[in-house]
This record gives structure tokens, C-alpha cells and sequence, in this order.
């Protein structure tokens, strides 16, 4: 994979003519009216098979207007084009169609959609053609094809992966320009690659520290013990910089017994991050039922918010009162996501509680919940989704079908 070093005037016009394509390759989609105007698919198909580069370049701007997973086909053959700047606007194309803008905010870069698809990726099927065309974009000519890449499959594909899909992404994890290093470590994680816990520990050792903190995160993501003893020291060398917050953020996630005294002691730490971790990390490796009533009394004293929910967290792993607080949390847009997870992650035992909130007056918190049921899953939350299938707010009408999908498709049918 060699760099282009073309500065030919010709390039200079392409790369105007792209800067004007990516402007809007993050847009929303078209609306229902406005997609009825729009040229019909076997004929944009035609334009993306057309020998000139300027008539591609005008199918992939109606694909990305027309938006919907009908385009993936589409965006798929134009993941290949010959042309940098119709590469790069078909991945950006593909992760729109899964990840598109939600209420009022844009999402600007392939990381930011990565983030977002957490919770909130649309769970579209993925054709055979579009796996295949990201899987080889992850080893493009070009860096930025290779990062967007490797966040388009940690965005599009569901663990586990296949072998093949595997290796490509541990591959780039090697790759010389740390921002596909990042984005590599990142999916890794997030598509739980079982085999990528011992490259992953090795790059927390890596030149660049955005690389380090990628591959920390990632290891916790795929809470892979043996990582335990390096991460700790990790935490020791660093504990009041960004690594130490990320090492002790990675061994909460794991949550491994032995770090228990860890928690323990950083519970009081004057950094509010380093609690945070703590309570998180006591909730994940069975501290938090001795801890429970320590905590309840901390409780009192602590002003940091997202500490609190942290606590919530714990105590609720703990079979104690905590799923409330963290229900209540969700209307909070600047600490939503993180009781989102908090709730996804304690489950099935509390159900009933978090399915209760579906009637919140907030269309927000209606929409998180509704979010978290299909996460969580189970007959239950299926049941308590379809019964507020006549939602009236339409935003949230859609999370919950999105919902009621992801459960029947994690339920096999």
C-alpha cells in the first residue's frame, strides 16, 4: 500500500470537485416526497457503471440523496471506484444509510458515526457485495479509504466476524498510519475479534497515544483478562494522564477479581474519572455486593454527576436500589448515553423496570428506552415494545420498530 503522490493539475481539479462532493456526504437522506423525484435506481445504476468519473460522481450524490439500504448494492460497487474522492463519499454513503443524523445533530466524520452506531445504527441487513467491497477498502492506497474502512465494518458488520473478515482488521492494526491503527483497534473491539486481545495488548505500547488509548478502550471492549497485568501497570505509570484515566477505564470493563482492591482504593480518588471507573469496575467484577452499603453512604457526599451514575451502576449489579437513578439519568442528553449502557448492561433482571418507562412523558427518554429494550431483549421487552407500537411522536415510533427488529433478529427469527 503505497501513497499517491500525483500533484498534477488534473488531481488538484479532482480534488476540488470531491471537496464539493463531501460537503454533503453526511446530509440526511431524502424525504419520502423528495426520494419520489429522484432518478430511478436502474437508471443511477447505469451512471455507476459508466466509464466517465464525472457521471459516477453524479450517481453517488443521487444514492446519497436518496439514501436507504435499497443503495448499498450501489454504494458497494462505487467502494472500489478508481477515483479517491468517489471512494471516499461511497463509504461515507454506506455508514449514512446505517447511521443517519439524529434530531438536530450532524455527524461529521466515519469516528463520530462509529460512536453513534453504538446504540443508535439502524440494523439494516448487509449485503454479501457491500462486506466484501469494505473488507478489501481496508487495504486501499489510500489512508483515509482504509480508516473510514475500518469504521464502516466495525459500523455495518455484527460479532462475531468471519476468519477472513478477521484477519484483514488485525492486519490493519500494523498499518503505518495511525489513524487506521485507531480506527482497526476500534473495530476490533467493538466486533469482539477473539484473537486480537494479544495484538491489541502489544499496541498499548505504540508510538502514537491516540493509538495507546484506542487499544486500552478495545481491550476492555473485548474484556480480555490477560491484558490485566499491563493495563495495571499502565494505570500506575500514567495515573494522572489521559492513559491512566483510559487503563483504569479498560480494567472497570473487564472487571477482573484481582483488580477489586484497585476499585477499592480509587473509589476516593480526588479524580472523579478514576471513581467513575472504580464504582464501574466493583459493579463488573462482583465488588459492589460488600461495597453496596460504603457506596449508598458516598452517595450523599459525591457532586459529580457522572460518578453518581457510575454508583447507580453498581449498586443496581448489586441487587440494590440503582436502576431508578439511572432511568431518571436518560433525560439528561450530556449523560443519556452513559445510562444507556449502564441499563443495556444490567439486562434482563431489571426489565420490567426500564419497560415501565415507555409512558415517560419526555419522547427522548421514550426513545432511549425503547433503545435499551431492544438491546436487552428477551420475550418481555418484545411484549412491552409491542404495546407502544401507536407511539405518536414519529422519531420514536421508528426506534421502537427498530427495536422490535433487532430483538427477532437476535432471537433468529
Amino acid at each position: 500500500m503505497q501513497p499517491h503522490n500525483n500533484h498534477s493539475l488534473f488531481a488538484v481539479v479532482v480534488s476540488l470537485v470531491a471537496l464539493g462532493l463531501t460537503a454533503h456526504v453526511w446530509a440526511a437522506p431524502a424525504s419520502p416526497e423528495q426520494a419520489s423525484t429522484l432518478p430511478p435506481l436502474p437508471q443511477v445504476a447505469q451512471g455507476v457503471a459508466s466509464p466517465s468519473a464525472q457521471v459516477r460522481r453524479e450517481a453517488l450524490r443521487g444514492l446519497r440523496e436518496r439514501g436507504g439500504p435499497e443503495t448499498l448494492p450501489l454504494l458497494a460497487r462505487l467502494v472500489g471506484d478508481a477515483e479517491i474522492d468517489i471512494r471516499e463519499g461511497a463509504l461515507a454513503g454506506v455508514i449514512g444509510v446505517y447511521v443517519p443524523p439524529r434530531g438536530k445533530r450532524s455527524i461529521t466524520s466515519a469516528a463520530a458515526a462509529f460512536e453513534v452506531a453504538r446504540f443508535h445504527g439502524e440494523p439494516w441487513s448487509v449485503p454479501p457485495e457491500l462486506s466484501t467491497a469494505l473488507v478489501k477498502a481496508l487495504a486501499d492506497d489510500e489512508p483515509s479509504v482504509r480508516r473510514d474502512a475500518a469504521y464502516a465494518v466495525g459500523i455495518v458488520l455484527t460479532p462475531p466476524v468471519a476468519d477472513n473478515v478477521a484477519f484483514e482488521i488485525l492486519a490493519s492494526l500494523s498499518d503505518r498510519e495511525p489513524s487506521v491503527r485507531i480506527a482497526a483497534a476500534r473495530a476490533l473491539g467493538r466486533l469482539r475479534v477473539k484473537d486480537a486481545g494479544v495484538p491489541l495488548t502489544g499496541r498499548v505500547s505504540d508510538e502514537d497515544l491516540d493509538v495507546r488509548l484506542a487499544s486500552m478502550r478495545a481491550l476492555g471492549d473485548l474484556r480480555y483478562e490477560r491484558a490485566v497485568l499491563a493495563l495495571t501497570e499502565q494505570f500506575a505509570f500514567y495515573v494522572r494522564g489521559v492513559a491512566g484515566r483510559s487503563a483504569i477505564s479498560a480494567l472497570a470493563a473487564i472487571g477482573h477479581p484481582s483488580t477489586i482492591p484497585l476499585f477499592e482504593a480509587q473509589s476516593t480518588s480526588g479524580y472523579p474519572a478514576h471513581r467513575q471507573a472504580a464504582y464501574e469496575g466493583l459493579a463488573r467484577s462482583g465488588g459492589a455486593t460488600s461495597a453496596a452499603p460504603r457506596i449508598e453512604t458516598a452517595m450523599a457526599s459525591e457532586k459529580d454527576e457522572r460518578v453518581l451514575a457510575a454508583m447507580a451502576f453498581a449498586l443496581a449489579s448489586a441487587g440494590r436500589d440503582g436502576i431508578n437513578r439511572l432511568l431518571d439519568t436518560l433525560a439528561d442528553r450530556d449523560r443519556s448515553e452513559d445510562a444507556l449502557a449502564y441499563v443495556v448492561e444490567l439486562g434482563q433482571p431489571h426489565v420490567a423496570a426500564v419497560a415501565a418507562r415507555l409512558n415517560d412523558p419526555n419522547p427522548f427518554v421514550r426513545g432511549q428506552i425503547a433503545t435499551a429494550l431492544g438491546f436487552i431483549g428477551g420475550p418481555e421487552a418484545l411484549a412491552a415494545l409491542k404495546r407502544v407500537s401507536g407511539e405518536s411522536d414519529p422519531d420514536v415510533r421508528q426506534t421502537i420498530d427498530f427495536a422490535q427488529l433487532r430483538i427477532a433478529r437476535m432471537s433468529g427469527r
